[in-house]
């Protein structure tokens, strides 16, 4: 949630469920203006206290310079009405272009900035810090988060963050990880709020070890069932919200790990095997049809319109509850946020 003086996204409030919608692009690889807006209006609709763009499912590495602008612009005015936190990644190989990023966005006018160290060669601790402080003096009026990829082989701890506390706008972190004891670590130890982007199979035990809130891909698949799961957990009810975070989890670990990683892949649908994991993402978002998100752009190849309807199919078949219901959209509130526990004034969760 926006903070109501400075706009920036602050340590007192990076809450809640930020969602990490992908960039839409068109059918020949344009930036798709139009699909982008009615996405976001379509995320605030639901009750997200924030919005991510231009990260690794956002494919910054695909756009230009001037159309991350277009995109922060766009981000910008589409949540700074709503009372929703608007984050932007500023990634680069170098400190030079990660700066040149986020202070893009701050003059725009976002809310925080999502940054990864320059990544091409790990650093040592003390380049690590110097790297941060360099980039937050840099862009001073702009929340900045850690992007902890773990694909980006650079080790972070309570210590490293207990090192960088001193920094007035550091936030904390994104964990984009698989390492639920790390996340613990970090939620118990560190000085800084440390918010995992894993909501498949840990939704629950999340909100019930009392975290900040999650970063959810799968908000953009399946909207209505992150609201009963985490409806379900506001109420105290966490053996319903388990259940019903069963198929949540298993349909997108069967056909997006699939390969026995623990799950098979559906023989139906093999042929998925042969496409980028942004490019599957992509095809699943638009074949469950809540939000538009076209094609990745190369080098990733489409997946292609004929085995998309195939996993509409299959989803239709097998995973019917997956489905968006009908006028979903019409009985939501953006004042009733995802997020929410028993003991938490209603007034904290209002736009």
């Amino acid at each position: 949630m926006r903070d109501k003086i400075t706009g920036m996204l602050t340590k007192h409030t990076y809450r809640g469920v930020i969602a990490y919608p992908p960039t839409p692009f068109t059918k020949d690889f344009k930036l798709d203006e139009d699909a982008l807006r009615e996405n976001l209006r379509k995320l605030i609709a639901v009750g997200v206290d924030g919005i991510a763009v231009a990260g690794t499912s956002g494919e910054f590495y695909t756009m230009s310079p001037s159309e991350l602008r277009k995109v922060a612009s766009i981000l910008q005015e589409e949540t700074s009405q709503a009372s929703v936190s608007s984050i932007m990644g500023a990634i680069g190989l170098s400190t030079e272009e990660a700066i040149q990023r986020g202070q893009m966005a701050m003059e725009v006018g976002v809310d925080a900035i999502l940054v990864i160290q320059p990544y091409y060669t790990a650093l040592t601790p003390n380049e690590l810090v110097r790297f941060w402080e360099t980039l937050c003096a840099a862009c001073p009026d702009v929340g900045v988060i850690v992007y902890h990829y773990d694909y980006i082989r650079q080790p972070y701890t309570p210590e490293t963050f207990k090192r960088l506390a001193h920094i007035p706008n550091l936030i904390g972190s994104k964990e984009a990880h698989w390492d639920f004891k790390l996340w613990q670590a970090m939620h118990k130890e560190s000085p800084l709020l440390h918010m995992s982007s894993t909501d498949l199979g840990w939704l629950v035990e999340l909100h019930r070890q009392r975290a900040i809130g999650v970063g959810s891909l799968q908000l953009c698949w399946m909207p209505h069932k992150v609201r009963e799961i985490l409806d379900l957990c506001a109420a105290g009810d966490y053996d319903a919200a388990e259940r019903a975070q069963s198929n949540f989890t298993e349909f997108p670990c069967r056909i997006k790990m699939g390969q026995g990683r623990p799950h098979i892949m559906p023989q139906e649908l093999n042929d998925l095997d042969n496409y980028s994991h942004t490019a599957k993402h992509k095809a699943f978002i638009n074949a469950l049809g809540f939000l538009k998100v076209g094609p990745p752009r190369p080098p990733a190849i489409p997946v292609p319109d004929e085995l998309i309807m195939r996993i509409r199919d299959f989803v239709e078949r097998r995973y019917p509850e997956l489905l968006l219901p009908e006028r979903f959209l019409a009985n939501q509130s953006a004042s009733n946020k995802l997020w929410r526990t028993a003991d938490t004034p209603t007034a904290m969760f209002s736009a």
